[in-house]
């Protein structure tokens, strides 16, 4: 890789931006220009049609003066799909996987595989690059609706299975990966949405179940990582927790990618924008997520927000290169 090269472009900020519509405003192009954010996650609000949001895409990535943009979408399939009928095709969600890998393993990772190459094409097409999926939470009996039937399955072996296919699918492509939801959502009894979920499973029974998805697909690009409190690991937050982030995620887990905030809007964290974003990158989280799209709460946060340090910017560089999109 030729480092001098990567010093004499502009370093993104260790951002990414929701946009308010369907369009970029001048206002928008005028603030992204300026701020060179990584890139930019879509929404249902976003997506029109092929056609306006192909065009979108582009400007998307011309408001910005790097070459290495990530433009983002949550098209998991099932209810979490911000492309949807009839302009788009309609994708099962990952349970529908899970129940059929129950009889027949092989079976369902062929499904899956078939699944999320579709995925990917619908996205390759538009321009879209990453799409945040698979959800790799183990589901419980009381795991919150909010994951419900985008777990794949009860079993942390199935949901491995299936992962690793569906990251697949994704990266034949050229679209890449994010894994959700770090280090692990499903014994979480609250939507982190809209409460602070507190998971009280101590460490042995985490590590046995949870974690393992996220170790068996530890070599991934990126992770996002959950809104969560495991009350027998930390009182913090995982996002803002250095603990959990270097002895769970990197020395446990040992996942070697990038991490990226669960959206910072969400209720489950608490404090001034600002304070949330200066936590999460203090403890080791690599990228800010903030989706609404709102101008003036975008105008106060990129004040604290640092350039992407060089290590992960040359990851990112490598990822993209690989890619090829």
């Amino acid at each position: 890789m030729n480092v001098r090269k990567i010093r004499n472009k502009k370093i993104p900020k260790a951002i990414i931006f929701g946009i308010a519509g369907k369009k970029l405003t001048n206002v928008e192009k005028e603030f992204f220009k300026k701020t060179n954010p990584l890139g930019f996650i879509l929404f249902e609000r976003n997506c029109k049609n092929f056609h306006q949001l192909k065009e979108l895409v582009k400007d998307l990535k011309n408001s910005l003066s790097h070459n290495y943009p990530l433009i983002m979408i949550d098209q998991e399939g099932g209810r979490v799909a911000r492309l949807k009928k009839p302009h788009w095709k309609k994708y099962p969600p990952a349970d529908f996987f899970g129940k059929k890998a129950e009889n027949n393993l092989a079976h369902a990772k062929k499904l899956v595989f078939e699944n999320s190459r579709n995925i990917a094409k619908d996205l390759k097409n538009l321009g879209i690059n990453v799409n945040c999926a698979p959800v790799l939470d183990v589901k419980y009996p009381f795991t919150h609706s909010v994951i419900g039937n985008r777990a794949f399955s009860n079993n942390p072996d199935i949901v491995s299975e299936l992962g690793k296919i569906f990251c697949k699918g994704l990266k034949c492509m050229g679209i890449i990966p994010v894994l959700k939801h770090i280090p692990g959502h499903g014994p979480s009894k609250v939507d982190s949405h809209k409460l602070t979920p507190i998971v009280e499973i101590n460490l042995k029974d985490l590590i046995e179940r949870d974690f393992l998805p996220f170790k068996k697909l530890n070599n991934q690009p990126f992770a996002m990582i959950a809104h969560i409190i495991y009350s027998k690991i930390d009182s913090s937050l995982a996002c803002t927790s250095q603990f959990i982030i270097k002895n769970i995620i990197k020395k446990k887990i040992r996942f070697k990618g990038l991490l990226i905030s669960d959206d910072i809007n969400m209720k489950a964290l608490k404090g001034s924008l600002t304070s949330r974003v200066i936590n999460i990158l203090n403890s080791g989280c690599n990228i800010i997520l903030h989706c609404n799209g709102k101008i003036k709460e975008m105008r106060k946060i990129q004040k604290v927000i640092p350039h992407i340090d060089s290590v992960s910017f040359k990851k990112i560089v490598n990822i993209k290169k690989k890619f090829n999109n």
